[in-house]
């Protein structure tokens, strides 16, 4: 028996960046200091899961059809850290390097997948967000300091997704971008999920 609930999801296919998004350095320190002299070693001492990220992905790994990494870092690096925070098992396919929107759509057309079913979350504009509506697919950023230029939604962090996930179901495919977190949208009171629905032009 198909499962209804994910028959009516609005994204079914969620494509994760891994380095600012996933994870991230621990405190005070700088992703330049890593990358001067990288290591699966020195990655696992210099990197720490984000906050709720575990918790995310293990109630993503029950709600959506396709949940994979997609990076542009080194697999050496990458496969050490997945291993260490114990969270390789949550992950259908890890695709690294090359244009991630391309790799995305390829991902997607090689299984059938409407690509309108797909979103990616990351941090970096340039690799995360631009390349991958080029390819027809939607995308969110987990909001940083250095990317508050861009012009996109967002959540706090991959901790947020279930629930970003929840509510685009709610309010349906928007006109535009909304560019706030789902605090500001949803808010303490009892009617924010009503506010976020006409936010959205529903």
């Amino acid at each position: 028996m198909r499962d209804r609930k994910r028959d009516s999801r609005r994204f079914k296919h969620v494509f994760l960046d891994a380095e600012g998004t996933i994870y991230v350095p621990h405190r005070g320190r700088s992703t330049w200091d890593f990358w001067a002299r990288p290591s699966p070693e020195l990655a696992k001492d210099f990197f720490r899961l984000d906050e709720g990220v575990a918790e995310a992905l293990r109630t993503l790994r029950g709600e959506v059809d396709s949940l994979c990494v997609v990076s542009r870092n080194s697999k050496p690096v990458l496969d050490a850290l997945l291993d260490d925070f114990g969270i390789r098992e949550f992950f259908d396919e890890v695709i690294l390097n090359g244009d991630k929107g391309r790799e995305i759509s390829k991902y997607l057309s090689d299984r059938g997948y409407d690509h309108s079913e797909a979103v990616m979350v990351g941090d970096t504009p340039a690799l995360d967000l631009y390349p991958v509506r080029r390819a027809g697919i939607e995308a969110i950023l987990v909001d940083r300091p250095y990317n508050r230029g861009a012009d996109a939604e967002r959540i706090k962090g991959v901790r947020e997704l279930p629930s970003w996930l929840r509510i685009a179901d709610l309010v349906g495919k928007a006109p535009g971008p909304r560019n706030s977190t789902l605090d500001e949208f949803v808010g303490d009171a009892p009617g924010g999920t009503k506010r976020l629905i006409s936010a959205a032009g529903c």
